[in-house]
């Protein structure tokens, strides 16, 4: 425990952050934390917590302020009386006033403030440093401001509003020092020593769970374009080390441009996103990085928030945590045997961590990709084709009865993961394998999917940041076409016998809807052929159709769909991939999105290639 204790110390002083914003010089606001904190009902009793712990003045025999401190810029500060209204101006400062119970003091925060949640309803007064809006913060009468180094540059005018204390934490070892003169400037010293032993419980209880796991090479995804990383003496980078793993950069500094190539070249065994790097899993799995030994274990993930990990407060042992067991979720093992109910209202028993899986829908191989149980899948169907990895798994035929059952059973599966289609032949499947069932038929229905195969597979970490980047993406679509009419949307799957569509019950519809359309069929149930007559009749505004439809846009311009005002205006469009809204997997959420793109383009500032028919040209010409 000793020799842990001190190696510790030894890598949470040698940490280094860039406690603010990085790259162009912005920062981005994530979904908020909604982990449990230790916090008050009301000010009072907050107040009444943090007085709990401080001497009266009656056992102290003198009054506590005026208090003299330093701060993290060497600065000799005195607070004439008990802070109670206070302005931060750095995310960091506001997290550690809520870890220490002070959070009611807070009156102004940055724009960038994005945890506790209870900040949403606090003042913001502005950005960073220069970008702080002082007319703001002086209306807010406060009577302390806590700034970063950032600040020093508007220290003398933040001085004529209200005294001025740096906490400027540039390591892991500073997070406690931080806390420590915050406790002395709020006469909260036994606040504080509850959280920093907290704090460094949390550290010691994660990196002892990984100390003796192999360490795994990680590429940390800064941004896309260009392609940049963490280097090392990096906060993040030193994040990584104590969470088991070795940033494959390490031996550049700060915030390098990388190529696709050199990345391959050091061949990480985990890549971590974060949701406003600009790269999805889905950009990894379709590009150069598709030739990483992560990419082909399906160990590529989106972290649910980046300020987890950039922020110098004790929330960070939440990021350390999400990063630890995404690496290493064998030394965070679920208990085995393990009893689920699947969709079929099964009741199946998983004696043993799963090793070897067969998958028999290629939602169902996309989804064990996404959440780093790629590596063990042993056998996917004939239709599998995404990620390209899955060009190496053995094949086992088709859907349900057209599987073949010898191929499975020489595989030696100690799972099987199958659809509905493979009701016929469970059976059959028992035989060779514990058999779970999944039929996802709506979006909730595949969060349900991912959570249960996270569970089975010892990889719940993975499959809560999955889901949490689809919900994330969601919200995101649906706000950016809140309140606009709804657009008239016709899906043509396939021209064979009749205008093949999606109605009610069908996820085409569903993703119609909450891009903000509305399906001209949504009262017809499941799929079905419509008329040229009927769609004539409902007048779509946009047509979205298949790439395997076997009908190009511009043959509508000289049939009888030529008079609806999809063609008429131009705004037929042809989907980039048709398994994005059939396949009920992790990358319905793009589905949904290029969907959006098409019905309301000015909302994400797109311009898609309109449909340009000759009679039309010769008509405007």
């Amino acid at each position: 425990m000793k020799r842990t204790t001190v190696l510790l110390m030894v890598l949470l002083l040698g940490a280094v952050v860039a406690s603010g914003c990085i790259g162009n010089g912005t920062a981005t606001t994530s979904p908020t934390n909604t982990s449990p904190q230790p916090t008050a009902s009301t000010p009072e009793q907050t107040r009444a917590a943090t007085s709990s712990s401080i001497p009266t003045q009656t056992e102290t025999e003198k009054p506590y302020y005026p208090a003299t401190i330093t701060d993290f810029a060497n600065r000799t500060v005195t607070i004439e009386k008990e802070p109670l209204k206070v302005v931060t101006l750095a995310p960091s400062i506001t997290e550690d006033l809520y870890y220490l119970g002070l959070f009611d003091r807070v009156v102004g925060v940055t724009d960038y403030d994005d945890f506790p949640p209870e900040v949403a309803s606090v003042t913001r007064i502005g950005g960073y440093g220069k970008y702080a809006n002082l007319e703001i913060i002086a209306s807010l009468q406060p009577d302390l401001i806590l700034a970063d180094s950032y600040s020093l540059s508007i220290i003398d005018d933040l001085e004529k509003i209200a005294p001025v204390v740096i906490v400027d934490p540039h390591s892991l070892g500073d997070i406690p020092r931080a806390l420590e003169l915050l406790g002395e400037v709020f006469n909260a010293e036994g606040n504080a020593q509850k959280a920093i032993a907290k704090f460094n419980a949390g550290i010691e209880a994660i990196y002892s769970a990984v100390k003796s796991e192999p360490r795994l090479g990680v590429f940390y995804v800064v941004w896309n374009s260009p392609l940049m990383t963490a280097g090392g003496g990096t906060f993040i980078s030193d994040v990584i080390k104590l969470a088991g793993g070795e940033n494959v950069f390490n031996d550049t500094a700060g915030w390098p441009t990388v190529s696709p190539e050199q990345v391959i070249e050091r061949n990480p065994d985990v890549i971590i996103l974060t949701p406003h790097c600009g790269m999805t899993v889905q950009d990894v799995y379709s590009g150069p990085l598709a030739n990483t030994k992560a990419a082909r274990d399906g160990r590529v993930y989106v972290i649910e928030n980046e300020n987890d990990l950039i922020h110098p407060s004790p929330r960070v042992v939440k990021g350390l945590e999400t990063i630890a067991k995404l690496l290493h979720p064998e030394a965070f093992r679920v208990k085995y045997p393990l009893t689920v109910t699947d969709f079929e209202g099964r009741t199946v028993t998983i004696e043993k961590e799963p090793e070897r899986i067969v998958s028999l829908a290629p939602s169902i191989t996309e989804t064990l990709f996404y959440i780093g149980a790629g590596g063990k899948v042993v056998g996917v169907t004939d239709y599998d084709d995404f990620p390209p990895a899955v060009n190496n798994i053995t094949r086992i035929g088709g859907y349900g009865k057209y599987a073949n059952l010898e191929v499975m059973a020489s595989l030696n599966p100690d799972l099987i993961i199958a659809d509905d289609f493979s009701l016929s032949i469970l059976d059959s499947l028992e035989k060779i394998a514990p058999v779970i069932i999944v039929a996802p038929k709506s979006i909730e229905d595949i969060y349900r999917q991912v959570e249960l195969l996270g569970k089975v597979t010892n990889r719940e970490e993975g499959a809560r940041t999955v889901i949490a980047d689809m919900k994330a993406k969601v919200s995101y679509i649906t706000s950016a076409v809140s309140g606009k009419p709804k657009v008239k949307t016709f899906f043509l799957l396939s021209y064979y016998n009749g205008y093949w569509t999606g109605g009610n019950g069908t996820f085409i519809s569903d993703l119609i809807t909450l891009a903000g359309g509305e399906n001209i069929f949504s009262d017809v149930s499941g799929w079905g052929a419509a008329s040229e007559e009927q769609i004539i009749e409902r007048n779509p505004e946009v047509i979205i159709i298949s790439p395997n439809a076997g009908i190009k846009p511009e043959d509508l311009c000289s049939g009888p769909l030529s008079e609806v005002d999809a063609v008429k205006n131009g705004r037929v469009y042809v989907l980039s991939d048709e398994n994005l809204v059939v396949r009920p997997g992790p990358r319905i959420v793009h589905g949904l999105e290029e969907i959006a793109g098409y019905l309301y383009p000015e909302a994400f500032n797109l311009q898609p290639q309109p449909l340009v028919c000759n009679t039309t040209a010769s008509a405007t010409g």
